[in-house]
């Protein structure tokens, strides 16, 4: 059976961000006033920012997983631009260690937090220390093709070097249809890559300017909405097991063959993909 290989420091886990930093991440995300790249780098600065709690122990940080996050747009005149998204201390590498994650963050900033009085339904406000890692970005086209490229590269070195660890897990987040060519043939490149363990997981997330009914680990691809659903619901990977076990179980109304796929995701429906998306890698022996 494939991914069934416990994470440790022998075994490490790999997670790759592939985000989206083209123009129209300055749209607003579906049902709120706020910009899809600001919300994009809110939630993807706090998933690192669990992860490195989780990575916490009494010997200091247990170094289990390496992050990648790769942020790609095209310049003014149309060329690609497929780089490194982490700032600060971090800038200029893909992928990175959960322990220098944990110790390098490029600032701390300071954030009201909003919290419900569960007695007297009353909303409180208190300044709460948020780490960045990832600042917001948008500018030019959407080279879907190239970023799958370049993952297919950076994740054929890190097999190479983990055999045998928990297949990588790549997490593609996006608001609009590739336009440097078909992205399938490179997503299908890119699953096709794999471990002892089994193949590489591709996860696909479109956040929407508009109000509109979520889509999350869809069955089947008849009855999607529109083209653009059908593309990132064939570059999906189909759940594993344990995936589709642990989301059931918190009650997601999923069928067998549910795939890894969000369309039309609000910030409630982004940070829901990404918990579930990496759900197995950030169970820390």
């Amino acid at each position: 059976m494939p991914y069934q290989r416990e994470i440790s420091r022998d075994h490490k886990a790999c997670i790759l961000f592939l985000l989206d930093q083209s123009y129209s991440m300055v749209e607003p995300l579906g049902g709120s006033s706020h910009r899809k790249c600001d919300e994009l780098s809110a939630a993807v600065n706090a998933w690192l920012y669990n992860i490195s709690i989780r990575a916490s122990g009494d010997e200091g940080i247990r170094d289990y997983m390496d992050v990648g996050l790769i942020g790609y747009r095209t310049d003014q005149q149309a060329n690609p631009i497929i780089q490194s998204a982490w700032v600060g201390p971090l800038a200029g590498r893909e992928l990175t260690s959960v322990t220098d994650i944990a110790n390098y963050p490029a600032r701390i900033d300071s954030v009201m937090q909003r919290i419900q009085d569960e007695e007297t339904g009353q909303w409180m406000e208190f300044p709460s220390e948020s780490p960045v890692w990832l600042d917001p970005v948008a500018e030019g086209s959407t080279p879907m093709c190239h970023v799958l490229y370049r993952a297919h590269q950076v994740l054929s070195q890190w097999i190479q070097q983990h055999p045998d660890s928990f297949p990588p897990i790549v997490i593609h987040i996006s608001d609009g249809e590739s336009q440097d060519g078909d992205p399938i043939p490179y997503a299908d490149a890119v699953r096709a890559l794999a471990t002892n363990d089994g193949p590489v997981l591709l996860f696909n997330c479109h956040l929407s300017m508009t109000d509109a009914k979520s889509i999350l680990f869809p069955s089947r691809g008849e009855g999607l909405p529109d083209a653009l659903a059908g593309v990132l619901f064939q570059m999906s990977s189909e759940l594993p097991e344990l995936f589709y076990r642990s989301a059931v179980a918190e009650g997601l109304p999923l069928q067998p063959g549910a795939r890894g796929m969000a369309f039309n995701a609000d910030m409630v429906v982004l940070v829901k993909f990404l918990d579930m998306g990496t759900r197995a890698a950030v169970q820390l022996r």
